[in-house]
């Protein structure tokens, strides 16, 4: 492997790519161009590059971007690779013929003079392996650069000058009267030179005059049916073979090895007319031979471009990789072989989209029932579905984002749901494309389900404060991934004398264990989007506003559970267990809620498996004893048994409230013992919002932000971590910005609003808010940490069954269906990095 190459090819000289090219002036209405070959294929070598290759791919790879503009100027031609002395030359257009990287150019004033007067009769191509352009930084591949006449080519063997006019592909193409003489002078004295050789040497060999004459004579006139030198230096070869014939066996005439009958005597007649002959044939098997290979080439590659199911990096490849073994082949052949390339870069491609959804690759000859590469279709249909859903009011109030990017994460999510639709994805993509906007049935159409997903997770900003992955291979379990850094077996600061161990210190790779779990949902639809007779058309506002709605709850929910794990891990770090704290003097039977003493109190967590049986003990438990008798929580189901149970309404100020099975508040009297055992946050700084007196409440949120500053402090110089995160609710970063120092006249460093007056940073650190209800943070907490602590694992995407019918209180139906959905992931933070994040809890003291 190397890095990418700005290869310039002349002879050992600064400057770019020399390449030999048939270089031909032609100036017809003022407009002087000609076409000139610019490179050829190979593998070539040169001192200052080492090794490298010319291949088909690159040169159709540089057309492709020279076609593009990918550049983004013109292409030019100069003398001597000396730009500041102007423009010789301006290329027009580009081809490629077999082996040929062609192009059209358009000469200057300036570069026929090089040429005709200045001895340039060759060129040289500048190209970069890897371009990247200096605005977006992407790479281009290969892309061509310039060129520059030369007299010092590096790459040999390409084709010869043309000295006459004719047509390529019915382009005319011309030779300035003058360059063509000067030319033909250069080939005369080539010729004249090598005939001279050719007398000599028959003199030499002490011959007659006559037969000296009669032989250079004939060689002469032979010689001009020379396509080149290389067949000129054969047929004189010929000749001076003949001439040693002569003068070993002293006779008066030689029998030529080529296609000459037995006894018939050497005449010039007979010399010219076999070597023309022979020169004929030879030319006319050439030419068929290429042709041959040309079509099957060509065939090659139409049929590989056009299987659907290939990408273009493949196509490219396949094509490259099998063209050297169409020659000699039948059409039957090719044919053949186009087949088995098309099969075996299927199925590279199949391995490639499963390994990055997160399937294992195969090894050996191994079976995977039921999985379909259908990402061409998905595609389609999405397209399909974005396109007329841009086109909806929903959108175009901004409710309906269709974001035109995704991130991998959402790649690999949505690759998932479509192995698990393939069949139905095709189908539908089919229906759509076919101009059909009305469908036969009344299921749940696919396209509707896909979108809601990417709808939900296109929006989630809270997915850029932790680590998304996917596990599609995960049952019951799967890991989250976290790094620790250890220095623990560090002594004297790593002096080490000589023979003594040396500790181990670095950066730790480790693993959690977290539980799948599902979280299921039952989706409404109107009949609008479930329901499409033959003779109704889809109504797109309805399934936008349905598309909106379902991907707003699914977002909510995964929004509510990764900010109130992120929030529980914060204040499970060293949180102090609290134990049968005495409420009684609270409850008068007026009130339905206690407050405890200490508080934010951490939320209760216990594992448990897809069944809901619990693993483990629970961490943080709340046990709450209500009149000498331990009473349960409140699971919002409505279904437990009659009696009083709690739930906590606000753990920042350790609010504990008592409801009935059907969640409604009871207001007991305490007639026995009544006790709360909870864990303490201790990781938290508090801040009372109440305004002292003779202090304006602006100069008073000052304190506030102090308080994120110093949690920002210990963070970094007792824990070694330095926040990139601050999560809030709408309604405290409003209250944040009140602060002074967001004013002009009070302003700091570090601290900023947007243009719209939110919430932009403080103390350098990036503020996000929250947009899911009913979260833990509440109004109250603000949350600092590092990013990409919390794993959040896919195993099954959010995937919807078909509908069925609802009803009302008297079961008649009421127009709607409900689809019922189901997503299998896990949520967690690693303990030994919970950490690495800490909070401020924004309170008022008078009001709690």
């Amino acid at each position: 492997m190397h890095n990418p190459r700005h290869i310039k090819l002349s002879g050992m000289a600064e400057g770019p790519v020399r390449v030999l090219a048939d270089v031909s002036v032609s100036d017809r209405n003022g407009n002087p161009s000609s076409w000139i070959t610019l490179t050829r294929t190979g593998h070539f070598s040169d001192p200052r590059y080492g090794e490298f290759d010319i291949t088909h791919s690159m040169l159709m790879k540089m057309a492709e971007n020279f076609n593009n503009g990918v550049f983004g100027q013109d292409v030019f031609i100069d003398v001597d690779h000396k730009p500041g002395n102007g423009a010789a030359a301006r290329i027009l257009a580009v081809r490629i013929e077999g082996d040929r990287f062609r192009g059209q150019v358009e000469w200057t004033p300036y570069g026929i003079d090089a040429v005709k007067n200045k001895g340039y009769r060759y060129l040289s191509l500048e190209y970069h392996e890897q371009w990247r352009d200096n605005e977006k930084q992407l790479n281009h591949g290969p892309v061509m650069l310039g060129a520059g006449l030369t007299i010092r080519p590096v790459i040999k063997g390409l084709d010869p000058i043309r000295l006459s006019a004719g047509t390529d592909d019915g382009i005319p193409v011309f030779i300035h009267p003058e360059l063509q003489s000067t030319l033909l002078q250069e080939q005369k004295m080539k010729y004249a030179e090598l005939l001279r050789k050719l007398t000599e040497a028959l003199k030499a060999r002490k011959l007659a005059a006559p037969i000296i004459a009669n032989l250079v004579d004939t060689a002469t006139k032979v010689v001009q049916l020379a396509a080149d030198e290389v067949a000129a230096q054969e047929i004189i070869d010929r000749f001076d073979d003949a001439g040693r014939e002569l003068a070993e066996h002293s006779s008066q005439s030689v029998q030529l090895s080529v296609n000459i009958p037995e006894g018939v005597a050497l005449s010039a007649d007979d010399v010219s007319r076999l070597l023309a002959q022979q020169l004929d044939e030879r030319e006319r098997q050439r030419t068929a031979q290429a042709a041959s290979v040309a079509a099957n080439e060509r065939l090659l590659s139409e049929l590989i471009t056009a299987d659907q199911g290939l990408d273009e990096d493949t196509r490219v490849l396949l094509s490259e990789q099998n063209r050297p073994l169409v020659a000699g082949m039948t059409e039957e052949q090719v044919r053949q072989l186009a087949a088995v390339a098309i099969a075996g870069g299927q199925r590279e491609i199949a391995a490639r989209r499963l390994s990055s959804m997160g399937f294992p690759a195969a090894i050996g000859q191994v079976h995977q029932p039921n999985i379909v590469v259908v990402h061409d279709d998905a595609i389609r249909l999405s397209g399909q579905y974005r396109e007329r859903l841009a086109l909806t009011d929903l959108h175009r109030q901004g409710r309906l984002r269709l974001l035109p990017t995704e991130t991998t994460f959402i790649e690999r999510v949505l690759s998932c749901f479509d192995q698990l639709h393939g069949p139905e994805i095709s189908t539908e993509a089919k229906i759509l494309a076919g101009g059909t906007v009305n469908m036969g049935n009344t299921n749940l159409p696919v396209g509707f389900r896909r979108e809601v997903i990417r709808e939900a997770l296109s929006d989630l900003r809270v997915l850029e404060l932790v680590q998304t992955l996917t596990d599609f291979q995960a049952t019951t379990t799967t890991q989250i991934p976290y790094e620790l850094r250890d220095t623990s077996a560090i002594v004297n600061d790593a002096i080490v004398y000589e023979g003594k161990p040396i500790p181990p210190a670095g950066i730790g790779q480790y693993m959690d264990t977290a539980y799948i779990l599902p979280m299921k949902l039952a989706m409404v639809i109107t009949n609008e989007v479930v329901h499409f007779s033959q003779a109704s058309a889809i109504n797109w506002d309805a399934m936008a506003r349905n598309i909106e709605s379902n991907a707003r709850i699914l977002r909510e929910l995964v929004c509510r559970r990764i900010m109130n794990h992120l929030q529980r891990a914060s204040d499970s770090y060293a949180a102090v267990p609290v134990s049968a704290e005495s409420f009684a003097s609270q409850l008068d039977g007026t009130k339905s809620t206690i407050k405890t003493v200490n508080f934010p109190i951490v939320r209760q967590h216990q594992d448990r498996d897809l069944q809901g049986t619990a693993i483990g003990n629970a961490e943080n438990p709340i046990t709450v004893v209500l009149n000498g008798t331990t009473i349960l929580p409140y699971d919002g189901t409505g279904e437990q048994a009659a009696g009083t149970y709690y739930r906590v309404t606000s753990y920042n100020l350790g609010y504990i409230q008592f409801v009935n099975q059907v969640g409604a508040p009871v207001t007991p009297s305490a007639t026995g013992a009544c006790t709360a055992s909870y864990s303490r946050a201790t990781n938290v700084m508090k801040f009372d919002l109440d305004v002292p007196a003779g202090v304006t409440m602006e100069v008073h949120l000052n304190g506030l932000l102090r308080a994120v500053g110093s949690r920002k402090a210990m963070m970094s110089g007792q824990r070694y971590v330095e926040p990139d995160f601050l999560l809030t609710s709408p309604v405290l970063h409003d209250t944040m910005t009140n602060a002074e120092q967001f004013t002009a006249a009070g302003k700091r460093n570090g601290s900023d609003t947007t243009n719209d007056g939110d919430l932009e940073r403080v103390k350098n650190i990036p503020a996000f808010g929250t947009n899911a209800p009913g979260v833990d943070l509440g109004d109250e907490r603000i949350l600092i940490g590092q990013r990409g602590l919390l794993g959040y694992t896919i195993a099954k995407p959010f995937v919807t069954g078909q509908p069925f019918e609802m009803t009302d209180s008297q079961g008649r139906p009421i127009g709607k269906r409900q689809a019922y959905g189901e997503e299998y992931s896990a949520i967690k933070v690693p303990k030994p990095v919970a950490n690495r994040m800490t909070s401020v809890l924004a309170y008022s003291a008078s009001n709690r």
